[in-house]
């Protein structure tokens, strides 16, 4: 025992003790940090990956409103929204692609071109302060969001009632819709509105 439990044994012990200690205690930690930000937010952590539909691009908003009444008729529901200097018509938000189905395959039966993006919506959140109320209002809005987009139901809590002010109050008021009927057949269309309202009031 004592020849194998060298000096350079028992380095090799303590090293891989300390990896075991250390790996659990990090599992620990992260598994209490993702519940505390579930409560934090009152909404399950999905990933703030997001697809979207998109039937076109245009650089002003009149060609691109008359492109989304074409649409209209073929019975697909749209909105127009500015990015940056364009203005795009996008027909669905979902959290997979296989949920645009019905839609895409409507665009390809009339021979409209369409993309679906990948976006990532805490991205939005790199100009603002991440300890004011304006950035946790927003966090708060993205992760609520990101739930009912994945049809769960969220409880908000009075934190963010609280950081609801004149600027943020239609996109407040888009998510209290959502969530209250996320069965509805207006549902696919708030969800289309709530990704304007964070457009316009983050980009």
């Amino acid at each position: 025992m004592k020849n194998w439990f060298n000096s350079d044994t028992r380095i090799i012990f303590n090293v891989i003790l300390a990896l075991i200690v250390g790996i659990i205690f990090g599992k620990f930690l992260g598994n209490s940090m993702l519940r505390n930000e579930a409560i934090y937010a009152n909404a399950t952590n999905y990933s703030d990956d997001i697809y979207i539909l998109q039937s076109g691009v245009y650089y002003d908003e009149s060609t691109a409103t008359i492109a989304l009444d074409q649409m209209k008729k073929l019975g697909l529901i749209g909105l127009v929204v500015k990015e940056h200097d364009n203005y795009y018509v996008y027909h669905g938000v979902s959290s997979n692609t296989e949920s645009f189905t019905g839609m895409t395959q409507i665009l390809e039966d009339n021979q409209i071109n369409y993309l679906i993006k990948s976006k990532k919506l805490y991205y939005m959140l790199t100009d603002l302060d991440p300890s004011s109320d304006e950035y946790k209002f927003y966090y708060d809005s993205i992760n609520y969001y990101t739930s009912l987009i994945h049809k769960t139901q969220v409880q908000i809590d009075d934190d963010y009632i609280n950081r609801v002010n004149v600027i943020n109050l239609e996109l407040y008021n888009n998510i209290n819709i959502l969530n209250n009927d996320l069965s509805s057949t207006s549902s696919p269309l708030y969800e289309l509105y709530i990704y304007k309202n964070l457009v316009d009031l983050l980009l």
